[in-house]
């Protein structure tokens, strides 16, 4: 049978819900009740996770304003914004607080208040995954009869008062969003053209076992995080690495902003990190660490050398959220992974004994980490 013509390529598309990778409307009481909780329940998890605020405005709209910064308010006469737009910022946040009186969201947080009971129940249709109920009323502590008919046969969700919901409710919250952290996944970079090295770094032997480094380098991410690894090459016909799948480079010639894009461009729900090959002394353990202080809520975790004033880019694990960062640079003119690290949200673990990372781009370079090896 003759295949279905495809207009356009397909394309792997990021999971989430309408504003961030998990929304959650607060819906059945005042604005002036909900969005109290809405913004101080956004500073509480904005630590662990990147939060976003969604309320109505009663007062008249302020036209074209996008955000305020300090002191420096951005605006524009500009009222084009549409569904996409939103959908835009669901690559920068981990969550969304939303007041569901206004809008709709996936998961809800039920508030019975018999001022707004009428509000709720036009609402009906939008309660599909209720997560909790906060009564307003401690002495009126009754489900309407629809709503537990609505909830008979699913999970029966948690119930306090107002008084005690920031202890109740807001570990809801935290658990669900710990649930909800990118899988980590790891792309070793061998599509380097080696010109200083004469030949490709990926290749290279420094140990007695005669392991490459990209074959060294490849067993320790799996011993890390088994069933993750994979290979960034530049040519699709470049042998494989043991067993570890190849991912060819789809921006050529961008270096490693380039093959860090391939792998969200494959993959653009999951976190990667993303190891160099050209560092012949860095051992698992450097990767153990970054690894269990990765904090998912920045843009990255990466190491930072001691001497240095920037991030190191190619030992370091890029969340979801910088794979949009990455194309905004690249539509900038800028190919340079480093630079978006400098100008982002990162989380850096300084290196004191700097040895470990260093890199064997030439022959002579190569020779002393030979030297090294050699006296350990």
């Amino acid at each position: 049978m003759k295949e279905a013509h495809q207009k356009h390529p397909p394309l792997v598309r990021p999971n989430g819900d309408h504003y961030a990778r998990t929304d959650i409307a607060f819906v059945g009481s005042t604005c002036a009740i909900m969005d109290t909780l809405i913004t101080n329940w956004a500073v509480k998890l904005q630590p662990d996770y990147r939060t976003l605020t969604v309320i109505g405005d009663h007062a008249e709209p302020l036209a074209g304003t996008l955000l305020q910064i300090g002191t420096k308010r951005f605006g524009t006469p500009a009222d084009d914004w549409n569904g996409f737009d939103e959908r835009l910022q669901r690559g920068h946040f981990d969550c969304a607080l939303i007041n569901g009186n206004h809008y709709p969201a996936a998961r809800q947080i039920v508030f019975i208040d018999e001022k707004k009971a009428s509000t709720l129940e036009r609402r009906r249709e939008q309660l599909t995954d209720v997560r909790a109920i906060i009564f307003v009323d401690e002495a009126r502590q009754q489900v309407p009869t629809w709503l537990s008919e609505d909830l008979a046969g699913k999970p029966a969700p948690p119930t306090c008062t107002l008084a005690a919901a920031e202890s109740v409710v807001l570990p809801l919250l935290l658990n669900l969003l710990g649930t909800r952290v990118p899988a980590l996944k790891t792309l070793v970079l061998t599509g380097g053209k080696s010109q200083r090295m004469g030949q490709r770094k990926a290749d290279l032997v420094y140990r007695p076992d005669g392991q490459s480094e990209a074959e060294r380098m490849a067993k320790i991410c799996h011993d890390l995080l088994p069933g993750s690894v994979h290979i960034s090459v530049a040519d699709p016909d470049q042998a494989p690495v043991g067993n570890f799948p190849n991912l060819t480079d789809r921006f050529p010639d961008l270096g490693a902003a380039g093959a860090i894009c391939t792998a969200f461009l494959t993959d653009p729900n999951a976190a990667w990190l993303v190891v160099a090959c050209d560092l012949p002394l860095l051992e698992k353990e450097q990767l153990s660490v970054l690894i269990e202080t990765r904090e998912p809520a920045r843009l990255a975790t990466a190491y930072q050398l001691a001497s240095q004033r920037f991030p190191e880019p190619l030992v370091a694990i890029y969340e979801p959220k910088a794979y949009p960062r990455l194309l905004q640079f690249l539509a900038m003119g800028y190919a340079c992974p480093r630079k978006v690290l400098i100008n982002s949200d990162v989380k850096t673990l300084v290196v004191e004994n700097e040895v470990l990372f260093t890199n064997a781009n030439t022959r002579e370079e190569r020779e002393v980490v030979l030297a090294l090896l050699q006296d350990q």
